[in-house]
């Protein structure tokens, strides 16, 4: 078949054959990304019985979505041959891995752990896989485990109760592979989640010792060892393999499944070395235990005081990566990115938790980093990984909790609901974390992440594609998301978060002068005052109308007690930190702004803004070396990223280095036919470079714009400032003044203006904006 197409699928490669199906790597030219291919052998197409099992493995693999599961995304026909379009997943399977010998016990727990949270999902959704081994295994390049090929999958028709085998088994008793087959499959057909937990102790025993715990000459004494002998133990095989570990093996591997773990969770916990999950109570009492089993795991609180004795360290910081987006439709990206922020959002909302924020968690989408390497670059003590799938009026997300410091999962969980219970889904994944890592919840926390009502669909999906729009940063989607919001608000005028998108983009236009700030800035406030009478608790609210009564209305107390507000609702919110140490800033309460600034950055290291205001809150309060330095930084991280040039350049015109400051300065200017965009800004480079004829041509051709555009009168101002012509430069810093300049929030600190402070015009100005001389 290579070279061959099913569908619209171009065959690559064959990657691997099992019983029924082969299995090819190909190309999806629509979508533009692999996709493995399996079809049925050639054998196995002549029976009906074959083509039924193969789209029951399809409808038992549409119920699962977890990180250690391979995605389904399509059962599909041509010219009569049936085939699923799975997830590609790079990497060695584990019988590869295992060719060159036993692994390491703490690789091999992690492995199991994950292992063991895919059964847990399918599981709960009634799936036993029924043939776990470790060619079903592969491992990653990032090293974790994703369970393959649920082809002899077994569907308990009630979740909770054992049954027969499936009645598309064909009538066969043996429905697996025999050296991981549990004892009760092969003597009757009865299967059940247990079953699956027996095979994972063969596997965990393989792993660890580099052989299975049943090998014979010949099938039938195979057969009777695993059914009536003991397997030999694993530390006489290998004596550095812990007791505990040796436990756990086998209760695993117990002859009857009521002396094994009673379900996943349970044997997660024992894995872990919590106490609670070695020898599970469950577990053997009575003759219903033999006939019952719940695939549920049990309902938690909301968090623990501290850890059990033997529990992982404590986590006090995570990120939270980006979601995948499994739709297979790039367009949906907006919609996995959305739950990426939200996750983040209430997390934050947690004071004893540091949260990652967004801008330095997305700086990893789509990248291969290695888990610990993120943790260790980001100082945090887990990871969370996440996909999301929009499937009409329905969204089925899953999650991860790693531990960073060990790279193994703590948690795992996969959930489907309608649309309508986005946010309660939200929520609930953010009290399930916050109750897995012990994390103390304030009551008023716990307020916060309660249960949410249910949501428009059409206003949730439009929100969130303005958000992801916003997220842009140029005036184009800015534009953009202005519409999308406005539709969110349209279907549903309830919606308070919609409000909250409109007022920061409003805001921002009116910040960067794309929108006149008399226009922008009122239109942000109406937002946010609508935004806040329908949620009185949403952070960025508070902080997006804290803006406007800094940078428009220049009420002092108003912005700094919104700003508070913010913090309260949302501690981990970085922007809200960020703009309260800017407001400090201008304030000249320079020990506060630094400090603030400061906890932003803890809040999101890779954010190149939040670098750059570190940097400004230094500037202005005259510690020019040390702004340098968060600037530098900024542009190493992104050496194209204009403002940490602009600021830098500024800095060493204060430190008297000015053509450094015109050369850093020019590094980000955007030029028309090769020639720099003029600016007030590059033309005090030019100015304290000493082309002075360069500098005033420059402003002459602002002057002349100003009459067709908004061009800040603060820029002019500060022009003339440093020319040393006082008058024009307070003649334009009350025209600031008249037209609601924003910068002129910075009048108080910045040092461009030191030659006007004596000058009886500027102290009035100050006094007029309620500013302390």
């Amino acid at each position: 078949m290579i070279g061959t197409t099913l569908g619209r699928y171009r065959i690559v490669e064959r990657l691997g054959q099992g019983g029924m199906g082969v299995v090819y790597r190909a190309e999806d030219p629509r979508l533009e990304r692999q996709v493995a291919i399996k079809v049925l052998r050639d054998d196995a197409l002549r029976g009906e019985e074959s083509r039924k099992r193969f789209r029951f493995e399809a409808r038992a693999l549409s119920r699962l979505m977890h990180p250690h599961i391979a995605t389904l995304f399509d059962l599909d026909s041509d010219d009569g041959v049936d085939f699923l379009v799975l997830e590609f997943v790079a990497g060695d399977t584990l019988d590869e891995v295992l060719a060159s010998g036993p692994l390491p016990e703490t690789r091999a727990r992690a492995i199991a752990l994950e292992v063991a949270s895919a059964l847990e999902a399918a599981h709960e959704q009634g799936v036993v896989h029924r043939d776990l081994k470790p060619r079903n295994v592969i491992l990653t390049p990032r090293g974790h485990a994703k369970v393959l090929d649920f082809g002899l999958a077994h569907l308990v028709p009630d979740v909770g109760q054992v049954s027969e085998a499936s009645t598309l088994s064909g009538g066969e008793t043996l429905v697996g592979t025999i050296p991981y087959m549990a004892p009760e499959q092969i003597r009757d057909g009865r299967v059940d989640a247990r079953t699956d937990l027996y095979a994972l102790g063969a596997l965990i025993y393989e792993m660890t010792t580099g052989v299975r715990p049943f090998t014979a000459p010949d099938t039938a004494a195979l057969l009777y060892g695993i059914v009536h002998d003991p397997a030999p133990s694993i530390r006489a095989r290998r004596p550095g393999v812990s007791t505990e570990l040796e436990r756990v093996v086998a209760q695993c591997l117990a002859k009857s499944p009521a002396q094994r773990y009673s379900d996943a969770a349970a044997l997660i916990r024992a894995l872990r070395g919590d106490a609670s999950g070695s020898h599970d109570a469950n577990a053997g009492t009575t003759a219903e235990r033999a006939e019952t089993i719940s695939f549920r795991r049990p309902a938690v609180g909301m968090a623990h005081p501290a850890a059990a004795p033997g529990a992982p360290a404590a986590i006090r910081s995570l990120v939270v990566l980006p979601f995948a987006n499994r739709s297979g439709d790039p367009q949906q990206e907006f919609f996995a990115d959305g739950m990426t922020d939200a996750l983040i959002a209430d997390l934050a909302q947690i004071s004893a938790l540091r949260v990652i924020s967004r801008t330095s968690a997305m700086r990893f989408k789509g990248t291969s980093t290695a888990l610990p390497d993120i943790a260790r670059e980001l100082r945090v003590d887990a990871v969370v990984e996440g996909s999301a799938l929009r499937a009409g009026e329905r969204v089925r997300i899953t999650v991860q909790l790693i531990e960073a410091a060990s790279d193994r999962s703590m948690w795992a969980k996969s959930y489907e609901r309608p649309l309508t219970d986005i946010l309660a889904l939200q929520s609930e994944v953010a009290r399930a974390i916050a109750d897995e890592i012990r994390i103390q919840v304030t009551p008023e926390e716990h307020g916060r992440l309660g249960p949410k009502g249910p949501v428009n669909p059409a206003a949730h999906v439009a929100y969130l594609q303005g958000r992801f729009l916003w997220n842009r940063w140029n005036t184009e989607s800015l534009l953009a998301s202005i519409a999308r919001y406005q539709e969110a608000i349209a279907a549903d005028p309830d919606y308070a978060r919609a409000y909250a998108g409109l007022a920061d983009s409003y805001s921002t236009l009116g910040n960067t002068n794309a929108m006149p700030p008399g226009e922008a800035y009122p239109l942000a406030r109406a937002a946010a005052q609508r935004g806040l009478e329908l949620d009185p608790e949403l952070a960025d609210l508070h902080a997006s109308l804290g803006y406007v009564h800094r940078f428009h209305d220049w009420d002092w107390p108003a912005a700094e007690r919104r700003f508070l507000r913010a913090i309260a609702c949302n501690p981990g919110y970085a922007t809200g930190r960020r703009w309260y140490a800017q407001f400090l800033s201008g304030m000249g309460r320079h020990d506060e702004a630094i400090g603030e600034a400061e906890r932003a950055l803890e809040f999101d290291p890779l954010s190149l803004i939040i670098h750059t205001a570190v940097g400004d809150v230094l500037f202005f309060a005259r510690r020019y070396e040390r702004a340098a330095g968060y600037y530098r930084r900024c542009l190493e991280m992104d050496s194209a990223f204009g403002p940490g040039h602009t600021d830098l350049a500024r800095t060493l015109e204060q430190l008297g280095r000015h053509d450094e400051a015109l050369a850093e300065f020019l590094a980000a200017v955007p030029r028309t036919e090769g020639r720099p965009e003029p600016s007030s800004g590059l033309a005090i480079q030019l100015m304290r470079a000493g082309r002075k004829d360069e500098a005033h041509a420059m402003i002459g051709e602002l002057l002349a714009r100003s009459s067709r555009q908004f061009v800040s009168p603060y820029g002019i101002a500060s022009f003339y400032a440093v020319a040393g012509d006082n008058a024009r430069a307070l003649d334009w810093l009350e025209r600031a003044y008249a037209e609601r300049d924003g910068t002129l929030v910075w009048i108080k600190v910045h040092p461009r203006l030191d030659g006007l402070r004596g000058e009886h015009r500027f102290r009035e100005l100050l006094s007029k904006m309620n500013l302390e001389a």
